[in-house]
């Protein structure tokens, strides 16, 4: 059986969710294929289930450690069961929201897989139909990637996805790669009640990140109990009678835990696409290569999301997806680059959005930053939370902001209006005269801007 479409969207995550409804308000009729849940990993194993883990993690911590502000609570404790079924109901609710957005605009998805057969032809299976369409658009996103010497069992090594599913709490959890998702999940597990050890071969966590937003993390994460090795690696690793994962570091130190989590970065889904039969290219990773109009080596394939590389951050992804599809329908419009916040949910939490003061003058701008410090907060004193502080980067001769960087209590809630500044080539001028309400969190980026112009 052949069917034709007027596009197809291979991938039913914040890309391709996003492409199918942007094409359909564009007039189009698309067929999105998902061979799994709607959401991608987004919605049902990262950002939706790993944020209602850390929430509750921090209300716990917070319960417990509530005395010195009035509050008494006798023998709180963690139901991990009920956690978890916490985290499923969140996901369920977030991925029927998926399906409605979908259904209003007029899409149904198809479950099944796809492959090329050609560049305009797929394959779905477990069906045996083909479907042509003169448009299509990869966006079938990323899985955990391990190591040589620390491989996924779904035992005792689990990935990301993986350790999700766990059903008891584990009184050791050793952590390989002290990245992203390695800060959040010790942070969770850490304020949970287990043991974490976390193993990172570079010189400090959050690798690429400046060390001043760093610190207060790292110093966060060690008074919670967590055992940090830096500039540590595995070597190799094994099980001991009694079940434990035994993890042998290459400086002769031995790491024994319930379970592993490797947490050291993400390969494309592109094996089994078929993409070869297509003509598109991939790079030596597997990562489709697009133009700046995220159009594949062949016309007519776009890719969004996750399967064309760094960053994996859903929002980048939802951009993307929405760019491909008026791209595959109107042309020439090219994503956003450095208007991308990235967060890391750890606590203190961190936030970023553009460049830094090396990144401007990597590119030669001469640039100004100015920073200002939650502990002169009065929000932050309200909360009992002065640690971090927010510092923002303009560009000298125009004062036009270029960054903001920012460590601190919710600050994950502050960087989306920075995002919106930027997008509007605001100046810190212009931010400074601002009237932000008091007291809040927010009023440390006008100050910031205030520091900034002193240095005029």
């Amino acid at each position: 059986m052949t069917g034709n479409t007027d596009a197809i969207v291979i991938g039913g995550g914040p890309a391709g969710y996003s492409a199918a409804v942007r094409m359909a308000e564009l007039g189009l009729k698309p067929l999105l294929i998902e061979k799994s849940d709607l959401g991608g990993v987004c919605t049902n194993r990262g950002c939706i289930p790993t944020k209602a883990m850390i929430h509750v993690a921090k209300v716990f911590r917070d319960a417990r450690q509530g005395g010195r502000m009035g509050v008494r609570g006798e023998g709180i404790t963690i139901d991990f069961g009920q956690l978890q079924q916490w985290c499923c109901f969140t996901v369920e609710k977030v991925r029927r929201g998926v399906k409605y957005l979908l259904e209003s605009h007029g899409i149904e998805p198809l479950r099944g897989e796809a492959s090329f057969l050609a560049p305009d032809r797929l394959l779905l299976q477990p069906s045996g139909e083909e479907l042509r369409s003169r448009v299509i658009v990869v966006a079938t996103g990323s899985r955990p990637s391990d190591l040589p010497a620390v491989r996924f069992d779904s035992r005792g090594v689990l990935s990301s996805d993986d350790i999700l599913q766990l059903q008891a709490l584990p009184g050791e959890l050793a952590i390989v790669g002290g990245g992203v998702v390695g800060v959040e999940m010790a942070t969770a597990f850490a304020y949970l009640g287990s043991k974490v050890t976390i193993v990172e071969l570079m010189g400090q966590l959050l690798p690429g990140f400046d060390g001043a937003l760093v610190r207060p993390v790292h110093d966060s994460l060690a008074k919670a109990g967590v055992d940090i090795n830096l500039g540590s690696s595995v070597v190799e690793s094994g099980y001991t009678g009694e079940g434990k994962v035994r993890l042998s570091l290459a400086d002769g130190r031995t790491v024994l835990a319930d379970r592993v989590l490797v947490s050291v970065g993400r390969r494309p889904n592109t094996q089994g696409l078929g993409l070869d039969r297509a003509g598109v290219d991939v790079d030596g990773k597997g990562f489709i290569k697009v133009n700046e109009y995220l159009e594949s080596s062949r016309s007519g394939v776009y890719a969004a999301g996750d399967v064309t590389g760094l960053p994996y951050l859903a929002h980048r992804a939802m951009d993307h997806g929405s760019v491909a599809a008026w791209n595959a329908c109107r042309g020439d419009r090219t994503p956003q680059q450095s208007h991308f916040p990235s967060v890391i949910y750890s606590d203190p939490e961190i936030a970023t959005i553009g460049m830094d003061e090396q990144g401007c003058a990597a590119r030669g701008i001469n640039a100004v930053a100015g920073s200002y410090s939650f502990a002169a907060s009065g929000r932050a004193q309200t909360l009992g939370r002065l640690e971090g502080f927010v510092k923002v980067v303009a560009e000298r001769s125009t004062r036009r902001l270029l960054g903001v960087s920012m460590v601190g209590q919710s600050v994950s809630e502050l960087i989306g209006g920075c995002s919106a500044l930027m997008r509007c080539s605001a100046t810190i001028s212009d931010i400074a005269s601002g009237s932000f309400p008091h007291p809040t969190l927010s009023e440390a980026i006008v100050e910031a801007t205030r520091s900034a112009l002193r240095q005029l």
